[in-house]
């Protein structure tokens, strides 16, 4: 039987603190970015965050010592990796009409 797809969400109205509001607004100034542009980058960079917990946990043999009612933190550990020539290959062929990548990709050539 096949299932009924549901359509990608268009809009999430959200509400957020004044804390998280104020960050992304600073990040978006920064980045020469819309608020809405950066907040939709955070909450990828937020679900990426939860996959990666969820294989850590699947991954976990059964006698591990953690158990599930073990207190702990989540610990985020970001870096700068510029990307691969395969992955600049890629990029490349998904931007031809914009003509050559630098050596590096800049953000530019990525962000419509």
């Amino acid at each position: 039987m096949q299932e009924d797809k549901k359509p990608p969400r268009e809009a999430l109205n959200i509400r957020i603190d004044e804390k998280p509001a104020t960050e992304i607004d600073r990040i978006a100034k920064l980045r020469g970015r819309s608020a809405s542009e950066v907040a939709r980058a955070l909450l990828e960079y937020g679900a990426e965050v939860e996959r990666r917990l969820e294989a850590q946990r699947l991954m976990q043999h059964y006698g591990d010592e953690y158990g599930s009612d073990v207190a702990g933190r989540v610990e985020v550990k970001a870096e700068f990796a510029p990307y691969t020539s395969k992955e600049a290959i890629e990029m490349r062929e998904d931007l031809e009409t914009r003509g050559e990548l630098p050596t590096h990709p800049r953000w530019d050539d990525l962000i419509p």
